[in-house]
C-alpha cells in the first residue's frame, strides 16, 4: 500500500510540531545556562556599555532648542554662536 500526499503532509507537519513544542533535552539545558549566565552579567555588561564619564563631551554642551535664547545669551557672553541643523531639522538628542 502506497502512502497518499495527504498522509505524508500529516506525517511532515506531525514531525515539525514535535520538533518545535519538544525539543531536545540538550538544547533546553543550554537555553537554560544561557539565561543564567545573562542573569550573572547583565549589571556588569550594563555599566561596561553606558557612556562612562568624558566619553561623551557634546552632551555637556547646554544646547538651546531655541534660536532667539541662543542668542540672546551669545550676545550677553560676547561669544559666537553655532547653529546646526539637518535636512530633518534638529538632530534627535542634546536639545
Amino acid at each position: 500500500m502506497r502512502p497518499t500526499n495527504s498522509s505524508k503532509w500529516t506525517f511532515l507537519l506531525a514531525a515539525m510540531a514535535a520538533a518545535i513544542f519538544f525539543p531536545p533535552r540538550q538544547a533546553i539545558a543550554q537555553e537554560k545556562q544561557a539565561r543564567e549566565l545573562a542573569a550573572a552579567e547583565f549589571d556588569k555588561l550594563h555599566q561596561m556599555i553606558k557612556p562612562q564619564a568624558g566619553e561623551s563631551r557634546w552632551m555637556e554642551i547646554t544646547w538651546y532648542p531655541n534660536v532667539w535664547e541662543a542668542r540672546q545669551k551669545a550676545a550677553a557672553e560676547g561669544k559666537p554662536l553655532f547653529l546646526w541643523a539637518g535636512s530633518g531639522g534638529a538632530p534627535a538628542a542634546g536639545c
